[in-house]
């Protein structure tokens, strides 16, 4: 394959540039196609989905790739039996294995085995995911399945819908060697999460038949591998007994387990005597096998009355695990005697510093009886309400009820112990509000996550999840405010995931209810957000109102910047300035780094459109050392991309092109499209000054056509620019005048008169090359107006007077 040969031709030299002729001798040979550059750049961005290449002016770099993930499950350590299974399984050559067979018959056991076994072949990396499609409660959704493996991978901006995220998963496996294995599986969700290409497998468990896929189903052991297990576990016992209790436990690995852990420390005549226990076998069932039950049943009983308590409070557990701070939580005490207790037992399930309950042994605690684990909400609601404000301080948020008392604490005391709380219990925080029900908790949950989602947008399916689950106990509580709350967290999901036309309605629902709550707090955030959704539309004019609303409530430095971004578009530009210049102090005396960088960042803009390049070069230098990971790629790119549009200003060209290939690559792998098409749109001027004009082109349509699907009017506006301006240098008069006449009538639509000054500069510029000399002329002083009316005082000066040649007045 064209990709292998380009990967393997990049990977000779990983990290240093590859001139492009010689990756296109790597790849064609004698046979090259007619446009070898054009198809060289087509087989790059198909291999950006799997791998990481920088463009250099000279060639492609090869960023070697990070290990690839390893989500495998540990392996038992008494692992027995199965042979013929085993046998079968490594055997084969199938892309699907399935296992299948009853509960508690050792799948899981037998998947992971398996699949550390395979691993090193597996060189991409390793999947796992329990779908716990049997279990009581909800289970996991393809959608969310397929969200985690995606951010595994490498993915930074996830699809919500789940066809997009499918043909993204595919994508990103079809050239990967990569072992998935997915636990507890129904029939309709092995389809979507069956990686692609020929060199990656698939392990499922099931406890339906799957007889459309390789199979190995399991029985209960036999004889001779439930003897080998109590070996295993050091089962002390003549070979009569030792029978008789694989016999009462049906031989069932699972049971075994249980028995032989209950019998360290007692004899095993007394253990079969409480196993035979008379009515127990009948009275006593669970999912129709009175043995097991019999088994959980002695073990249970076995148990100090603190840790019987504890294991009914475990049934409650809605996530996949649990820490001792959460099991803590639910007791009301200090859990880790009880919950060691528990694990020797064979009760709980224990990795690493998590833990766990079997399915089976799931059910059969809730049919004990316990109350809704209210303590355990409480602690992920107090410990994620902390660790969201870490990250972000300034973000609006409902307050804390009153909750129990002695919940543990984490010390969330900077961003990557917040960080590292909210990633570890990401999954129990999103099972937590869709378990919780008709109760305040469930949307409290919901807005405790938003900061974490809205710094990791990678998770937008679980952060859509979660709100629509609050606002639905929201509106069936009547809860005004909580409802307005769930709109808005809904909002941000999609402007975060850049489907501004699906953020715009939720937005003007939670400004309509807020304003029926008389809270200004909440109003202020919610009307300032709409106002950001309407900027990011080109709605410019409700942009201004929307912010000058909020900032009328409260005068916080967000809205200050925001405000100032709506004028960068609109203007007047000294006006933004000032905003932006407020916003910064606010940001320093409160010392948020955040706020400043943006706040630098924003007033970088704002004089490149004035044209005062010493202050864009001061900005940026103060700027650029304030870079960092927590702010994201797309910050990181559009610092680069004001960088390289000063350089293009200061005609250096050269250094520009090299600054704006950066950028675009940062972009490419940020979550909001909007942060490329700024880049792709600077990296095209800087083409066509560079006279190769094809490249340009293709530079901007590609910015176009991101800015169509996403509805990004600005963006539309800046990519017909620079597309009027090439087909202009190509001689292409027509094809220039309907693309700059489209980007008028944008920009004349939504206001945005900043931006509009050079469209109308480019078709006075048309209309002169057209030979309408009056044309002409009639624009220049329409720019012209423009420029001193919104403040971009460097066009006053260049549209003063009108070209003499049909030279080009714009950048």
């Amino acid at each position: 394959m064209r990709i292998e040969a380009l990967r393997k031709a990049l990977a000779a030299r990983p990290g240093q540039p590859v001139p492009f002729d010689e990756l296109i001798d790597s790849i064609w040979g004698a046979g090259k196609p007619a446009n070898p550059k054009a198809a060289l750049r087509k087989l790059v961005q198909r291999l950006r989905v799997t791998d990481q290449v920088v463009t250099e002016p000279y060639g492609y770099r090869l960023v070697p790739r990070k290990p690839g993930p390893r989500q495998l499950p540990a392996d038992l350590p008494d692992f027995v039996g199965r042979a013929d299974g085993i046998r079968v399984a490594l055997g084969s050559t199938a892309r699907v294995l399935a296992i299948t067979g009853s509960p508690g018959v050792g799948k899981t056991s037998l998947a992971v085995h398996l699949a550390q076994r395979m691993s090193d072949r597996f060189a991409d990396g390793q999947l796992y995911v329990n779908l716990r499609a049997f279990s009581e409660g909800e289970p996991v959704t393809a959608e969310q399945a397929l969200s985690r493996f995606l951010r595994a991978l490498g993915a930074e901006q996830i699809p919500v819908g789940l066809d997009a995220q499918i043909a993204l998963y595919e994508q990103m496996t079809a050239d990967r060697a990569v072992l998935v294995v997915i636990d507890n599986a129904g029939r309709d969700q092995i389809c979507p999460l069956r990686p692609a290409g020929d060199r990656s497998v698939l392990i499922v468990t099931s406890r339906i038949d799957l007889p459309e896929h390789f199979q190995v189903r399991l029985g209960v052991f036999d004889d001779d591998e439930a003897h080998a297990l109590l070996d295993n576990m050091r089962v002390r016992g003549g070979h009569h007994e030792r029978s008789e209790l694989i016999r009462l436990c049906g031989n069932l690995p699972l049971a075994l387990r249980i028995a032989a852990a209950h019998l360290v420390d007692r004899h095993i005549s007394d253990y079969l005597a409480d196993l035979r226990g008379e009515g127990r076998l009948d009275a006593l069932e669970i999912e129709g096998d009175a043995a097991v039950r019999a088994t959980f049943e002695v073990s249970y009983q076995a148990q100090p009355e603190r840790s019987q308590r504890l294991f009914r409070l475990l049934g409650q557990v809605p996530g996949p695990d649990f820490s001792i701070d959460g099991a803590t939580a639910l007791l009301g005490e200090d859990a880790a005697l009880p919950l060691d207790q528990l694990v020797t037992a064979n009760l709980v399930q224990h990795s690493g510093d998590r833990y766990s309950l079997h399915d089976l042994l799931r059910v059969y605690a809730l049919q004990l009886g316990a109350p809704a684990p209210v303590r355990l909400y409480e602690y992920y609601l107090i410990n994620a309400h902390a660790a969201g404000r870490m990250l972000n301080p300034e973000l609006h948020r409902l307050g804390l009820p009153e909750v129990s008392a002695g919940l543990p604490s984490h010390g969330v005391s900077d961003m990557s112990r917040a960080l590292a709380w909210l990633d570890t219990e990401r999954a129990n925080l999103v099972a937590a509000v869709l378990a919780a029900g008709d109760r305040p908790i469930t949307w409290q949950l919901a807005d405790a996550m938003r900061a974490y989602f809205l710094y990791h947008a990678a998770n937008v399916v679980d952060w859509s999840m979660t709100a629509r689950e609050g606002l639905r106990a929201a509106q069936r509580l009547g809860d005004v405010g909580a409802e307005a709350n769930m709109h808005g967290s809904l909002g941000l999901a999609h402007w975060r995931s850049g489907r501004f036309l699906d953020a715009l309605p939720a937005y003007e629902r939670a400004v309509a209810l807020a304003r029926q709550s008389d809270d200004l707090g909440p109003l202020a955030s919610y009307v300032g957000n709409l106002g950001i959704i309407h900027w990011e539309l080109g709605n410019l004019a409700e942009a201004a109102g929307a912010m000058h609303e909020a900032l009328a409530i409260t005068r916080k430095p967000t809205t200050l910047f925001n405000l100032s971004c709506v004028l960068t578009d609109l203007g007047p530009l000294d006006e933004a300035v000032s905003y932006c210049e407020e916003a910064l102090r606010t940001s320093v005396e409160r010392n948020l780094t955040a706020g400043k960088a943006f706040c630098l960042h924003g007033l970088a803009i704002a004089h490149l459109f004035i044209g005062d390049f010493d202050e864009v070069a001061r900005c940026l230098d103060e700027v650029e050392p304030l870079v960092a990971p927590e702010l994201g790629p797309t910050f990181e790119s559009r610092v680069l991309d004001a960088r390289a549009f000063l350089l293009f200003e200061q005609d250096r060209t050269i250094e520009a092109e090299v600054i704006c290939r950066r950028a675009v690559d940062v972009a490419t792998g940020s979550e909001k499209d909007m942060a490329e098409v700024d880049a792709r749109a600077t990296l095209g001027a800087v083409l066509r000054r560079l006279q190769r004009l094809d490249e340009a082109v293709e530079q901007h349509e590609r910015a176009l056509a991101i800015c169509r699907n996403a509805a990004f009017a600005r963006g539309e506006v800046q990519s017909l620019t620079g597309l009027a301006a090439d087909h202009r240098a190509l001689g292409n008069l027509r094809q220039a005048l309907l693309c700059a006449t489209e980007a008028d009538e944008i920009a004349e639509r939504g206001g945005l008169r900043v931006r509009q000054v050079q469209v109308v500069a480019e078709l006075a510029e048309i209309h002169l090359a057209m030979g309408s000399v009056e044309e002409a002329e009639r624009h220049r002083l329409r720019a012209l107006g423009l420029a001193g009316e919104t403040g971009r005082r460097v066009w006053v000066e260049r549209l003063r007077q009108p070209p003499a040649n049909g030279g080009s007045t714009s950048s």
